[in-house]
């Protein structure tokens, strides 16, 4: 099934349902073949940055591809995509350069992609800007992202949210709010 906004060729299809279904090592070896005839695939190049991060941890390889991903979008579609263009793949390549950022701890760049994403797509990267903000020590920042996540009601930010806070109260050393915020974190759950 085909979403709007994913319009591709079948073979990037093919290759983004073997993303999906986690088959990173197959997804690598076909998203090269791929390539190899079509370099400018901005799909092939995403499937192959999502199976060198997950598949293989390789996050500069990946951060690479992805990169290679967004410019060859933008090349052929702008950098604000509409609804009747293949929107879809720049929301997924800017997901995945923000995950690629930040395990490579490239915080300032995870932050300025998550907030591009926000700019752009819905619905919003509200908990997860408290992990990077963390990181860098702007603990009320993180807290205030942490919080916009609880706000909206949905169990996805509600669980990264309440992550969040415990991480935050510890890296902050407030062991009383730390001790509140993982006892909620861990007691969290939804159906």
């Amino acid at each position: 099934l085909q979403l709007e906004g994913e319009e591709a060729e079948v073979e990037e299809l093919t290759l983004w349902e073997l993303i999906e279904r986690e088959r990173y090592v197959r997804s690598r070896e076909e998203a090269e073949k791929y390539l190899l005839e079509h370099p400018s695939s901005y799909v092939a190049h995403l499937v192959l940055g999502m199976a060198q991060h997950y598949g293989e941890a390789n996050f500069p390889k990946a951060l690479f591809h992805e990169a290679r991903a967004l410019e060859l979008f933008e090349a052929a579609e702008g950098v604000q995509p509409t609804p009747s263009q293949p929107w879809r793949w720049h929301a997924r390549i800017l997901v995945a350069l923000t995950r690629a950022h930040g395990d490579l701890e490239h915080y300032d760049e995870q932050l300025g992609l998550m907030y591009r994403y926000n700019e752009l797509y819905t619905p919003q990267l509200l908990a997860e800007l408290a992990w990077p903000l963390m990181k860098k020590r702007e603990f009320a920042k993180a807290r205030v992202a942490a919080e916009e996540g609880l706000a909206t009601g949905d169990p996805y930010q509600i669980e990264r949210a309440r992550n969040a806070l415990c991480a935050i109260e510890f890296e902050a050393g407030d062991d009383a709010r730390d001790a509140v915020g993982c006892r909620e974190a861990v007691s969290y759950t939804h159906l």
